[in-house]
Parts: C-alpha cells; sequence; structure tokens
C-alpha cells in the first residue's frame, strides 16, 4: 500500500531451474482482479547457461556488477523514540546486496554482555538480499558515547570482511520557531496554515508531531519534511519544516495550536510550542512525556 490511504501494489516471483528455461523464450503471468482486469502478460527469460556446456566464470566484481548486486554494509543508530523513552536503545547492522545471504557472520564491539540476534534475510525490489543483526544495548550506554564496531565476513565480499563503526557523536538541541498564518491565507477565511520550523540540531534525528486544543492531531493530517543539512561553517546542523492545515474558523475563535519536537539533543527529550491568535506570540514549554502519549513522526 501507497501512504495510509493509497492503492495497493502485489507481486508475485517465479523461480525455476536452469533445465526449465532452457529453449524457452518467455513465460506468461495471468493476471485477474474482480472484473477490471484479465490480461496475461509475457515475461522474458533472462540468458541461460547450457547445463552441459562449459562455461568461463567472471572473477567475483565482474560478477557482482553484471547481477547488479554489490556487497555494503551500514550501521544504523537507536530508533530515536527509544533513546528518547529510556527503552533500549538497540544497534543494527545491515549487509546488503548479496546474491545469496547465506554464510553472514556478524562480530560486534564491545557486546557488554549482550547477545546478537541475527535476522532473517530479506529481498529487494532489485533481487539482491540483504541481511542485518541487532545488538541489543541500553540508552545509558550510547549516551555515554561508547563506540560500537560492526564487522561482517561473507564470501562475495572481495577483501574478505567489512567494517562499520558508529559512536553518538556531537549532540545540539533543536531551535523551534512556531509561525502564525500568513495574512494572505486569513483573507479568504477558508484553510490556513500553521507552520513549525525546527533548525540548528544534530544529529539529524527528531520527532515532529501536533496538537489542536491540547489534543494530538493525526499523523496524516500534517506535513513534515526530511531533515535537511544548513549550511554552517562551525558545524553540520540540520533543520526541518511541518505545516499543518487547520480551518479558518478556528483559528480566528483562538483554538490553541502547539509544534512539539522531540531530540536527545533536549535536556527533557521534549519541547512544544503554542500559538494562538488571540495570545499572539508562542508559548514555550518543555515537556516530560508519557510513554502512552508519543506519536509522532521521525525524520
Amino acid at each position: 500500500q501507497s501512504g495510509t490511504s493509497g492503492p495497493y501494489t502485489a507481486c508475485s516471483e517465479l523461480i525455476l531451474p536452469v533445465t526449465q528455461c532452457l529453449g524457452q523464450k518467455s513465460a506468461a503471468c495471468h493476471v485477474e482482479y474482480n472484473s477490471v482486469i484479465n490480461e496475461s502478460l509475457p515475461v522474458p527469460f533472462p540468458d541461460c547457461c547450457p547445463a552441459n556446456s562449459c562455461c568461463t566464470c567472471p572473477s567475483s566484481s565482474s560478477r557482482n556488477l553484471i547481477s547488479g548486486c554489490q556487497p555494503s554494509l551500514s550501521l544504523q543508530r537507536p530508533d530515536l523514540g527509544d533513546l528518547l523513552l529510556g527503552r533500549d536503545a538497540s544497534l543494527t547492522c545491515t549487509l546488503s546486496g548479496l546474491k545469496n545471504p547465506e554464510d553472514a557472520v556478524f562480530t560486534w564491539e564491545p557486546t557488554n554482555g549482550n547477545e546478537p540476534v541475527q535476522q532473517r534475510a530479506q529481498r529487494d525490489l532489485s533481487g539482491c538480499y540483504s541481511v542485518s543483526s541487532v545488538l541489543p544495548s541500553s540508552a545509558e550506554t550510547w549516551k555515554a558515547r561508547t563506540e560500537f564496531t560492526c564487522t561482517v565476513t561473507h564470501p562475495e565480499i572481495d577483501s574478505g570482511s567489512l567494517t562499520a563503526t558508529i559512536s553518538r557523536g556531537v549532540v545540539t538541541p533543536p531551535q523551534v520557531h512556531l509561525l502564525p498564518p500568513p495574512s494572505e491565507e486569513l483573507a479568504l477565511n477558508e484553510q490556513v496554515t500553521l507552520t513549525c520550523l525546527v533548525r540548528g540540531f544534530s544529529p539529524k534525528d527528531v520527532l515532529v508531531s501536533w496538537r489542536h486544543q491540547g489534543q494530538e492531531v493525526p499523523e496524516d493530517s500534517f506535513l513534515v519534511w526530511k531533515s535537511m543539512p544548513e549550511s554552517s561553517q562551525d558545524k553540520a546542523t540540520y533543520a526541518i519544516t511541518s505545516l499543518l492545515r487547520v480551518p479558518a474558523e478556528d483559528w480566528n475563535q483562538g483554538d490553541t495550536y502547539s509544534c512539539m519536537v522531540g531530540h536527545e539533543g533536549l535536556a527533557e527529550h521534549f519541547t512544544q510550542k503554542t500559538i494562538d491568535r488571540l495570545a499572539g506570540k508562542p508559548t514555550h514549554v518543555n515537556v516530560s512525556v508519557v510513554v502512552a502519549d508519543v506519536e509522532a513522526v521521525c525524520y
């Protein structure tokens, strides 16, 4: 499904041994959907090497280029929601771009006595596989700026192994600015736009949510752009913008709207700014959040 209410997509995969595709040019995929779709589509077979012929095998690097699968390693930071709420902060190390996901061996340093968990392999739309290892850790260990290293070995890696390292690094809290609707929109007396600008923060992961009259606004009722790097000579910081469209009638009658922001650089983890037409200037409040109250968008 695309989005919360968008169209659905279905895929079907057929895997055949080489002997069955010799001498064949294509297969047929028949699709039926209610009374709207009823058709067959030809699916060309890839070039097959005859079973009894002598084929020269290319080098491993050439095979990867031909298939489009090139091994790469990434190490993901802990989930921001887990960090802000003091939960276990797990790290995820992912080896992607594999033609065969078997025989991947992950090694973590340090483990702090925790047992890494290797997850089931996943296949992407290009046909390449990825496999991940998850190391359970605590928010306290992460905040202590411990450096974690993940090393993986696999037969398809030309050098034999790949290594990735991650730590908390420099943390800078965000500045939050809540802007009222522009006068041009107010003159139309229809829908007006509230803008929440969050800037100057690092790392780039941030939680953004909205409240109307103290009640949480559904996630699909506002827009949040992805974090973008700011132009700064001193340090790498990020900015993000969120828009909330509301009825002009609600704004004109003095309803309150709040933009809540969560970031690991904030002393209380969460802060919010509240604005209404009657008060004018936004109010700034640090927030202590209960787990059940948190439902935000992370970028």
